[in-house]
């Protein structure tokens, strides 16, 4: 009888998805840590919420995942900071919680968190978020590689015409 394995892709290299986990529980970060490593993600993991800012802003994530609860802030906290700041308003911040009520919810939405995850977060559902995220950021590049190219055009345009 075969072994059936887990097959999850693999995330494209030539857009590894940085990834920057934060919980207070050093086992459960460093081991998704470590395993968003094994399929191709730069995962690093902070277990005090006090240092997201300097952490992040020397990391620079394309992703971001905050436990909900934590001692000396909470996710909320952490992720309001996180807005506050030019170079994470729009990074993608994912609260991963135990808590499934509608309240909670409702207050991690109104933080600034764009997804809610219950933990514990299935493998599949990990590695569709960040497959969104490398999709998304592959999809920047070639954004700015076409009008990169749109500005090159323009002035071989000029050039010729004014020649």
């Amino acid at each position: 009888m075969e072994n059936p394995r887990m097959e999850s892709p693999r995330i494209d290299s030539h857009a590894a998805v940085r990834v920057l986990l934060v919980d207070d529980d050093p086992d459960g970060a460093n081991s998704t840590a470590m395993l968003l490593r094994h399929f191709g993600a730069e995962a690093h993991a902070i277990c005090d919420p006090r240092l997201v800012c300097d952490e992040a802003r020397s990391f620079d994530p394309d992703l971001m995942l905050i436990d909900f609860s934590m001692p000396h802030l909470d996710g909320c906290a952490v992720a309001k900071q996180l807005r506050g700041t030019e170079q994470f308003g729009a990074t993608p911040l994912v609260v991963v919680s135990g808590h499934t009520d509608p309240e909670h919810r409702a207050l991690c939405i109104a933080a600034g968190f764009d997804k809610y995850l219950v933990k514990p977060v299935p493998l599949e559902i990990l590695m569709r978020l960040v497959d969104e995220v490398r999709r998304a950021k592959a999809i920047a590049a070639e954004r700015r590689v076409r009008s990169s190219d749109d500005v090159q055009y323009d002035n071989a345009s000029a050039e010729v015409a004014s020649e």
